[in-house]
């Protein structure tokens, strides 16, 4: 093709103004692209749908066919005249307009192209954000706990929403609610959290409308990411319900994530009313409150107790008969309140027709399988109908580590010691925020000779809830298993420091160890029964610590009379429950230090035989070690041996380093 052939279809084009629609149509093109964008996104996709992408291409084709052939002017659309033969100047206004057209085309592609790198770059920080999040805990300290547990419905509400976005990783909001957030910074939280993502919210009040503020912070550097005010006009309930959903929604697309269908409708799903839902959580924060004051000694008090929180799920049932978790919790509250010995035996049969109703209206609801194996486990003590139950929650929901633990502690239960080192550690690995669990963990761990976690554990515990005693007393637990006893010295002068309490009982037994006789007697004598009751001991571990350590002490007199009070507590104790086997065992080491030795054995056997129909591998080891205490005080050299070779060959508290420490065994092992 010539040159001045080129040059001509050039000029060809510029006249029919062929540039100034590809401009014009590239720079609409965008726009178009960039709103089908964000509506995909809006209904779950990554890009707009292919045949967008093709009518776009067409169009393409169809501006360069309009612009070549027509021509848009101040008189309407008209066709394109051909070239006279004799050039006529183009008049200098059309230049002008020509140019101002180009340059403001130019400018908008220019704005929209610096917008999407700008915007694609941030888009790739924000998807490449880790995806943990968790929802912060309300931060008012002027509201009354009954206020505080409604508003916490905000917090249960969006955290239930983001749950069910397969991609994210959600702190559990009974993780988040007790946690003490103070004047922490974001960064700290996050850490402390292990969540890279946190939304924060508001929830007030003002004399004429309710106000929600969310915020939506990354951790990692404290930037924010979203700010959304919304105004409550209807009830509390209905609007934080319908708020959450659109909160969950709107944090989704800023974090670049896409919903699937399935996700969206889960999102959307309210198959029972708001304002049961919100009962029920009033029902489910009651009910932990409660058993976190029976694990930590406290009283119950009117606000918090097992009833109350049994009348919160009736009020969510009565207002929606068809709620298939609050029946499934009311029984579970009823079931923690029989082991917590709020109630007894008798609330068992409203139990299990609220677990049958549960089963009814939901087959597959996980919370119903966990309220069955609660009423197997502490309701009628059958350990293995409770394993099939936690085993069946834990296949509907393999992620949720309250399910985890509670299977880790049925096999704990049965002695299954394999599978307890697996769950406890996938719930370990969780990174729980539940000072209970992480007790009793440690526990699990000390049972497995993995002491570093089991002190890691009551660590945990301790920081989270540095006012309450168990941990501490489990720390020195571990502590004494590996026969450090500066250690254990130091949690207990670290544990009266922080709970505000006396450890004399603990230090005695620490002296006894040492061989620290007279320290001893003076701390013995200077504990209180409400000391052994925290260690969950009773009156007669009170006498039987006593004469051992005046027994130790050459105090042989003062050790009898202690010896006998014993005899007396445990005989009144077994003759009430003959089947307590720790009351037999007990009652035998009092028997062998008043050497009636016929009597002693006799019970320590009695306790060993009731406690193998019990099959309950976590308690069993304590009538082993027992019965070794009577046989060595007994002089049965031979059999407390025997004994502890068996000792050696099962799961318990007890190590060589630990049994060593004990002035009635020490010398077999030193012989």
């Amino acid at each position: 093709m010539k040159p001045d052939t080129i040059y001509n279809f050039v000029q060809e084009l510029k006249r029919r103004r062929v540039f100034r629609g590809i401009v014009v149509y590239g720079a609409s093109t965008l726009v178009l692209f960039e709103a089908a964008t964000n509506l995909a996104n809006f209904f779950g996709r990554d890009t707009p749908p292919t045949w967008f992408v093709v009518l776009l291409g067409i169009g393409f084709i169809g501006s360069l066919w309009f612009s070549w052939i027509y021509d848009v002017t101040p008189g309407g659309i008209k066709k394109t005249e051909p070239v006279p033969k004799e050039k006529v100047p183009i008049p200098g206004k059309e230049v002008r307009a020509y140019q101002t057209t180009t340059l403001i085309s130019v400018l908008i592609i220019i704005g929209l192209v610096s917008y999407n790198i700008i915007d694609g770059a941030k888009s790739k920080i924000i998807a490449a954000l880790d995806k943990s999040i968790a929802v912060l805990p309300l931060n008012n300290i002027e509201l009354n706990p009954n206020d505080a547990r409604s508003f916490e419905f905000v917090g249960h509400e969006i955290t239930s929403c983001l749950l069910r976005v397969k991609e994210y990783r959600v702190v559990p909001w009974e993780d988040c609610r007790k946690y003490k957030r103070g004047e922490k910074s974001y960064r700290e939280i996050g850490s402390e959290l292990s969540a890279a993502i946190l939304v924060d919210w508001k929830a007030y009040e003002t004399d004429i409308q309710k106000h929600l503020s969310v915020t939506l912070i990354s951790a990692n550097d404290e930037s924010l990411l979203l700010s959304e005010s919304f105004d409550i006009e209807g009830t509390w309930s209905e609007e934080i319900s319908r708020h959450s959903r659109k909160i969950s929604k709107k944090i989704t697309r800023k974090l670049k994530t896409y919903l699937t269908p399935e996700e969206r409708a889960l999102i959307d799903e309210q198959p029972v009313s708001a304002q049961a839902r919100m009962l029920e959580s009033l029902g489910t924060a009651m009910t932990r409150d409660t058993w976190e004051m029976i694990q930590i000694g406290n009283e119950y008090i009117d606000s918090i107790s097992f009833e109350r929180a049994i009348s919160y799920y009736t009020q969510a049932i009565n207002e929606d008969p068809t709620f298939a978790e609050a029946y499934a919790n009311r029984a579970k509250a009823r079931t923690w309140g029989i082991r917590g010995r709020y109630f007894d035996s008798s609330v068992l049969d409203e139990c299990e027709e609220d677990i049958r109703k549960a089963f009814e209206l939901e087959p597959d609801l996980p919370e119903a399988h966990v309220a069955l194996g609660f009423y197997y486990y502490y309701g009628i003590s059958e350990f293995i109908l409770a394993l099939v139950s936690f085993e069946k929650a834990v296949e509907l929901k393999p992620d949720d580590y309250k399910y985890l633990y509670y299977l880790s502690n049925i096999h704990r239960a049965l002695g299954n010691w394999e599978e307890v080192q697996h769950l406890s550690d996938k719930v370990y690995n969780s990174n729980p925020r539940n000072a209970l669990f992480l007790t009793s963990l440690g526990l699990s761990y000390l049972y497995l000779d993995d002491f570093s976690k089991a002190i890691d554990c009551q660590d945990r515990a301790i920081e989270l809830m540095p006012d309450w005693s168990v941990p501490y007393g489990n720390k020195i637990a571990s502590l004494v298993s590996v026969g450090d006893i500066a250690e254990a010295r130091a949690v207990v002068r670290n544990a009266e420091e922080n709970t505000g309490k006396d450890y004399y009982r603990t230090i005695a037994e620490l002296d006894l160890f040492e061989e620290k006789y007279s320290n001893a007697i003076d701390h013995i004598e200077r504990a209180k029964l409400s000391e052994y009751k925290a260690l969950r001991e009773t009156e007669g571990d009170m006498y039987l610590l006593k004469a051992k350590i005046y027994k130790h002490a050459g105090k042989f007199r003062q050790a009898k009379d202690n010896f006998e009070l014993a005899v007396d507590y445990y005989h009144n104790l077994i003759m009430f429950n003959p089947e307590d086997y720790y009351g037999h065992s007990k009652l035998g080491i009092a028997y062998a230090g008043i050497e009636m030795n016929q009597k002693a054995i006799e019970h320590g056997k009695i306790a060993l035989e009731l406690s193998m129909q019990k099959e309950d591998a976590l308690f069993e080891p304590f009538l082993f070690y027992n019965m070794i205490q009577i046989y060595a005080i007994t002089g049965d050299n031979a059999s407390a041996l025997k004994m502890i070779n068996e000792l050696k060959e099962i799961k318990s508290l007890f190590t060589s380093e630990s049994i060593r420490l004990d002035p009635d065994i020490k010398h077999l092992l030193d012989g």
